[in-house]
């Protein structure tokens, strides 16, 4: 019994360091990478849309190259050597793609459901957009004209906006943004705590049974 607690202890603890641990996701224009860091062991990086290079992978700072998965010829061989499936097959998955559809759509057509998904959606995006912090941010700024680069540095400076934002103005023509948030996993699993059970089922369950009687008939 004593093993039996100490091991739900240990449990609880670890759950709770990976609950509580914030991801970092930085966004580095001048380095054109995303990079993602969790429990300071994970880390994930990839090369922004645009920019040459190869995402990985790694654990404890030891790189793992993420490959792009390739058919294999004898793979791609086999597949064609196998029979086509048969017509009655395929007609069954149709049918059953367009019940779905057409299922979801008298869902949606109820206007309880409709209220009911629309407020616990709406109320999901706040808690997930809260669920995010600014925690750094740095940004070079560089105008076409010098004199309107000057200006902006002395209204920068003016307005402290510079120091608090991590703003600044260079005359090298470059501009670079970083930009670094932390997500909290523990406020979006309290986020869909609250989602779920806000959600229609018993009229959708009706609506399921409506369509169902109807199908049948």
């Amino acid at each position: 019994m004593e093993t039996l607690l100490i091991l739900l202890c240990i449990v609880v603890f670890l759950l709770a360091i990976v609950m509580f641990s914030p991801v970092v996701i930085a966004v580095d224009s001048r380095e054109r990478q995303l990079r993602v860091r969790w429990l300071l062991a994970l880390e994930f990086q990839m090369p922004l849309p645009g920019t040459a290079g190869r995402k990985y992978f790694a654990i404890f700072n030891k790189p793992f190259p993420v490959r792009k998965s390739q058919p294999r010829a004898g793979a791609a061989a086999a597949g064609k050597d196998e029979p086509v499936r048969a017509a009655t097959a395929v007609q069954k998955a149709r049918s059953k793609r367009r019940a779905t559809g057409r299922f979801l759509v008298r869902c949606l057509g109820d206007s309880g459901i409709r209220r009911a998904l629309a407020r616990q959606l709406s109320m999901l995006l706040r808690r997930i957009f809260r669920s995010v912090d600014l925690s750094g941010s740095a940004s070079e700024v560089s105008l076409p004209d010098p004199a309107l680069n000057g200006m902006l540095a002395g209204a920068l400076a003016a307005s402290r906006f510079e120091r608090l934002q991590g703003v600044r103005v260079n005359f090298r023509g470059e501009n670079n943004l970083l930009l670094e948030l932390r997500l909290h996993p523990h406020r979006v699993f309290k986020a869909f705590l609250f989602f779920l059970p806000g959600l229609p089922y018993r009229a959708v369950f009706k609506q399921w049974r409506a369509f169902s009687a109807v199908r049948t008939h």
